[in-house]
């Protein structure tokens, strides 16, 4: 007798003939990304940044199992999902390559693959466009969901490189799982144009939700 898969996210069963399940389309969507998801106190002001969805619920679920279960079953649509909102956020707007944050070599070897990397080789694909590593991640550092806010604005300090792939002068998609404070990204923006790329434009798959009206 044939059972169903369990998707780790909602609970129910994934139905025959489906890789992954349908719960993400009932999650909350963002609205307004490009304008909304920018906060006043990032650390660095990111120009450009939107994702599909807000860190909670069945997404909050599937992100964590995707990172902390090898559930790599919600690559697939949760990168579709970001790439029909690079679609609305930013149209238009003609990417040179799709890179993303980077791990170090300990860590990938403790998870076994880097989440953002599989996200932006998917989203590349979709988009039709390369996705390369343009980035190195110097050394280790402690993770960011273990700190507070303030702690995590000076975590990663210099952690971030660039690699001589980066073409000056290029227009870069840069690839993560969640925003939470901008930190990550932003380091990481600053690495990219450090090595003479135009423009960087970030695309999570979900950031945390609103704080205050203003955000």
């Amino acid at each position: 007798m044939l059972y169903p898969r369990i998707c780790p996210a909602c609970g129910n069963a994934i139905p025959f003939g489906r890789a992954y399940c349908v719960c993400s389309d009932s999650a909350p969507r963002t609205v307004d990304p490009d304008a909304q998801l920018i906060r006043a106190d990032d650390p660095i002001r990111l120009q450009h940044l939107c994702a599909p969805y807000y860190y909670d619920g069945r997404i909050r679920a599937q992100l964590l199992s995707l990172k902390f279960q090898s559930q790599t079953v919600h690559v697939k649509p949760l990168a579709g999902a970001m790439a029909q909102q690079l679609a609305l956020s930013f149209p238009g707007v003609s990417f040179d390559c799709v890179t993303f944050v980077p791990m170090t070599t300990d860590d990938i070897r403790e998870r076994s693959f880097n989440q953002s990397a599989l996200l932006a080789q998917t989203i590349a694909g979709l988009l039709f466009i390369e996705c390369s590593a343009l980035l190195v991640k110097s050394g280790p550092t402690p993770k960011q969901h273990t700190l507070s806010r303030n702690e995590r604005l000076q975590n990663l300090q210099d952690v971030f490189r660039p690699t001589a792939r980066c073409v000056p002068g290029s227009t870069v998609l840069l690839v993560d799982d969640i925003k939470t404070t901008g930190t990550t990204l932003s380091r990481c923006c600053e690495a990219l144009t450090s090595a003479g790329v135009k423009d960087v434009y970030c695309v999570c798959a979900a950031v945390s939700q609103p704080l205050s009206p203003d955000f």
